[in-house]
């Protein structure tokens, strides 16, 4: 074939498609460009109905009759994509190392592996891991993103965040000011005027075909005499054009067309922003204003402005919404009686009612790794690329333990992570708990310390682990090796077991 016929029957245009920068990341060749590597954090509290929620495999692949009639069912279409780790623990526990409210303890040394503060406060002495990996791995090394649906508060019981021993780090609540942030990065031009984004990339991601944009040309082209063979090789290249541009179901652009796509406009995001504080209106922060912030979430990820993010739901909030209806908040159901104290005569139904809490939020957490997973990036989904966890303040709300953590992970993070499995860290089996130890048959009385005893393994390592995995470096450059300020019964002792958990990764 003549190469300039070729190339000038043909415009150049779709010799050039696989070129322009929108589509090089999809090329056909396999050879992809690597996307970003980010950690999402899906937090909510008072802990769970462990013995419900764990899989029914500890230590193997998981698979639909593992999650049957778990609190995780819902995630049964996702289970290649999952991992949960089991015996981890959390720094640090009521009575060891420090004695302090167990919730504050729990909020304060969750993410940061400190001890917090003695004074009114209880804010950790540490910085958080959002903030050690956003340093690193986000563009520009901005601050994580920290959301949270109804009002953001400053009381240790509700803040997880801390950009510094002893600064909590703001959350923020409403929808519209996130939204504001990333309408701003739509179509930005350069400092010349031109806008950034080419366009021959513009037109693909306002949804027109490359072959669309070249037809005329294409059409004489074919009208060109040539051989069987060439006539072969050009049917051959535009099947080849169109596998690259329908590599995935929704690309990962970034523009209005996309938000809109993912149910985004001015008009929904105030519908979403109506609701808050911790009264009137909270149904709709916790409905439509948490699924809004998942929208934003994917978006931000889609236009790369933010790697490293945390959607926290309040915990003293009392459920009246899809078809729950509570007259105690969730707080005081956790601890069975349905009040603040310890102890007591059992709320009646209280297990149920705590059941469809843990049941809500597994649903919401199914929506958010749908979603992601949803979403086509170069080398896969946004969700393949993301480490998506589902982490909880406490295992047994009644017992307030923090050993036999309930933990998720959804997405591998570019392969880093192995998926499809549960994994135990410990040595030992390390069962699901006993949250149903009081309160049911005929049992009326409320006991306190009814968690498990197993599950004792420092939660450092995997905070090391997730690190490596969205492409982290120790001090050396090489791996990061350590986290936190302690990983023992002791805040003097220091790390004492170093390093990764390997069987929580593919090399491993």
């Amino acid at each position: 074939m003549n190469r300039r016929v070729f190339l000038r029957g043909i415009g150049g245009a779709a010799l050039a498609a696989p070129f322009l920068s929108s589509l090089h990341e999809r090329s056909a060749s396999g050879q992809a460009t690597a996307s970003p590597k980010r950690l999402v954090i899906f937090f909510t509290h008072n802990g769970c109905l462990t013995d419900r929620w764990f899989p029914k495999v500890e230590n193997g692949a998981l698979t639909p009759d593992a999650l049957a009639g778990t609190t995780l069912e819902k995630l049964t279409p996702y289970i290649p994509k999952l991992l949960v780790p089991r015996g981890y623990k959390s720094l640090n526990q009521y009575g060891s190392t420090q004695t302090i409210d167990p919730h504050d303890q729990a909020m304060g040394s969750k993410l940061t592996c400190a001890l917090v503060n003695d004074d009114t406060t209880r804010y950790a002495t540490a910085e958080s891991l959002d903030h050690t990996i956003a340093k690193q791995i986000n563009p520009g090394g901005v601050d994580p993103w920290v959301l949270t649906v109804g009002s953001a508060s400053s009381s240790i019981k509700e803040v997880l965040s801390f950009s510094g021993p002893g600064t909590a780090f703001p959350a923020t609540s409403n929808p519209t000011t996130l939204y504001n942030q990333l309408t701003g990065l739509f179509g930005k031009a350069s400092a010349s005027g031109t806008p950034t984004t080419p366009v021959a990339d513009y037109h693909v991601m306002r949804g027109q075909s490359i072959i669309d944009l070249v037809k005329d040309e294409l059409g004489r082209y074919q009208k060109l005499k040539m051989s069987s063979g060439d006539q072969k090789r050009l049917s051959d290249w535009l099947d080849l054009l169109r596998t690259t541009e329908t590599g995935g179901a929704t690309p990962a652009t970034c523009n209005s067309d996309a938000a809109t796509t993912l149910g985004v406009t001015a008009d929904t995001v105030k519908a979403a922003s109506a609701g808050g504080g911790f009264g009137q209106g909270l149904g709709t922060a916790f409905t439509l204003g948490g699924d809004m912030m998942m929208n934003l979430m994917a978006l931000g990820m889609m236009c790369d402005a933010q790697r490293v993010m945390i959607l926290t739901y309040p915990g003293y909030v009392t459920f009246n919404w899809d078809g729950i209806v509570h007259d105690t908040d969730h707080h005081g159901l956790s601890h069975r009686n349905g009040s603040i104290a310890v102890g007591g005569t059992c709320k009646a139904g209280v297990l149920d009612m705590i059941a469809q809490i843990d049941a809500w939020y597994a649903g919401k957490y199914a929506r958010l790794v749908g979603l992601l997973d949803s979403i086509q990036e170069s080398d896969g989904t946004l969700l393949d690329n993301t480490a998506t966890m589902w982490l909880q303040e406490l295992s047994d709300g009644n017992a307030h333990n923090l050993n036999n953590l309930p933990i998720i992970i959804a997405g591998g993070a570019g392969g880093y992570l192995k998926t499809g499995y549960s994994v135990s860290v410990e040595t030992k089996t390390v069962g699901v708990g006993s949250s149903e130890a009081d309160c049911s048959g005929t049992d009326t009385s409320v006991g306190f310390g009814t968690g498990s005893n197993t599950g004792n393994v420092a939660i450092n390592s995997l905070y090391v682990t997730l690190m490596n995995a969205v492409g982290c470096k120790g001090a050396d450059g090489g791996k990061v090796t350590q986290f936190g300020v302690f990983d023992g019964s002791s805040a003097t002792g220091g790390i004492t077991k170093p390093g990764e958990m390997a069987s929580l990764t593919t090399a491993g």
